[in-house]
């Protein structure tokens, strides 16, 4: 086993197991680009949209949801009880979902307004665990620039904030009457359509914007499920690459030993792997 392999997971959630909540006004459609390696500024791409909805709002990957449904459909056919892991017996989740070898399908669902109004739902994997927190909407401290620009036709704004450790820089549109954006962002009088983390390592860029009357879905079967707090998601985020061997331990408390490129790791022992950094958008 490889190190790289604890920072991407290879899972899939079961696309029949789907409940509706609502449905979308808007879609729009992002392209996000993120650093997982800040020593070999290693990019990686994800296609994540945004349901806008009277009610609730979704923000997810497409990634994931194209992941989702060609693994069940491969397993459905197939009708394999037990999902093999990725490699074994010639099995490759990357022949079936066609991601290229810079794509990755980020595995977190963003629901605005759920499960009641003014609050955020918010369910990250980590180790093929499904972890699951609610908060308060964010309240971001906009600070309105002079610059102007324009994406996909409509004039937008810059605007400026520090969240949770990290500077971003915005641009949303006016014409566009939705407070919201890619991730978390919101509480802009229109739309953002492009957003930036001032250290270059997240880059949000809306490609596309659709007026859609489609389902806003929340999976409701998950293998692994933990309801936790966003403090103890950052905590096992950053565990990825500051000390994934005590991480998977953590994920597997039965386990005793675990051989990580050609050498054995006791759960007691003191551990000296560490990854390079890999950056997550809060760091509180």
């Amino acid at each position: 086993m490889h190190a790289q392999w604890l920072i991407f997971d290879q899972i899939y959630r079961n696309y029949s197991k789907r409940t509706e909540i609502g449905k979308s006004e808007y879609v729009i459609t992002y392209n996000y680009c993120f650093v997982r390696d800040t020593i070999k500024k290693i990019k990686y791409y994800d296609k994540q949209v945004l349901q806008y909805g009277e009610k609730h709002s979704r923000y997810t990957s497409l990634f994931a949801e194209k992941t989702d449904s060609l693994m069940y459909n491969y397993f459905a056919k197939s009708q394999i009880k037990t999902r093999p892991k990725n490699g074994a017996d010639g099995f490759s989740f990357s022949a079936i979902t066609q991601l290229q070898d810079n794509e990755k399908a980020m595995y977190e669902d963003i629901f605005f307004n759920y499960p009641k109004e003014g609050y955020l739902y918010v369910s990250t994997n980590i180790l093929e665990t499904e972890y699951i927190y609610v908060e308060s909407i964010p309240q971001f401290d906009w600070k309105l620039q002079a610059d102007t620009t324009t994406i996909l036709g409509y004039k937008c704004i810059k605007a400026v904030t520090t969240f949770r450790g990290r500077d971003y820089e915005v641009w949303f549109t006016p014409f566009i009457p939705i407070r919201q954006g890619p991730w978390k962002f919101n509480g802009l009088p229109g739309l953002i359509l492009k957003a930036v983390d001032t250290k270059g390592y997240f880059e949000w860029t809306a490609v596309e914007i659709e007026k859609k009357n489609n389902e806003i879905y929340k999976y409701v079967d998950y293998a692994n499920i933990s309801s936790t707090n966003r403090k103890d998601v950052i905590r096992l985020l950053q565990m990825r690459w500051k000390d994934p061997i005590r991480l998977y331990f953590i994920k597997n408390p039965n386990l005793q030993t675990f051989t990580i490129n050609g050498k054995d790791y006791k759960n007691s022992s003191n551990f000296d792997i560490q990854l390079p950094h890999c950056p997550i958008p809060e760091l509180e």
